[in-house]
């Protein structure tokens, strides 16, 4: 059972102000491409409407029905992610999949630091898919974004 200052510490105030800030949805009128991610274990929701450009992500629109640590994440994602490419994403997610399983010390890409603050949840696996949702939006979104001989 997580004692009184882990969960404290879980959900911080980063965290909180972190997943304020995308209270209110904000979808993209005509996405490119539209992904709709579900965790099994709580339920938690996230829809991300991307456009791409040139092989990096253009825009991020959003819809969140997710606990805190899942809109959080999104909240991180829909601030660094404009003008990243597939690789660049996938760097970021493998980083925080490290964090997470608490597996060394990660090294965050540029612009990915924020992420840092899910070193809370290490002790909360049960939390750890909202927490990838939006990383596991994007990645089906390149997929889709690339067709089907990509």
């Amino acid at each position: 059972m997580a004692t009184d200052a882990e969960l404290a510490a879980l959900y911080q105030k980063r965290i909180r102000d972190l997943a304020g800030r995308i209270r209110v949805d904000r979808r993209l009128s005509d996405p490119q491409v539209t992904v709709t991610r579900r965790s099994l274990v709580c339920g938690s929701m996230v829809t991300l409407d991307i456009d791409f450009e040139g092989g990096r992500v253009e825009r991020i629109g959003f819809r969140t029905r997710a606990c805190s640590l899942g809109t959080a994440s999104t909240a991180i994602v829909v601030d660094a992610g404009p003008g990243q490419n597939q690789l660049q994403f996938q760097q970021a997610a493998q980083a925080l999949r490290s964090l997470l399983a608490e597996d060394g010390q990660p090294q965050f890409p540029a612009g990915w630091e924020a992420l840092e603050v899910f070193s809370a949840a290490i002790p909360f696996p049960g939390r750890h898919d909202s927490i990838m949702l939006p990383f596991d939006a994007v990645e089906e979104a390149f997929r889709q974004q690339a067709g089907p001989s990509g």
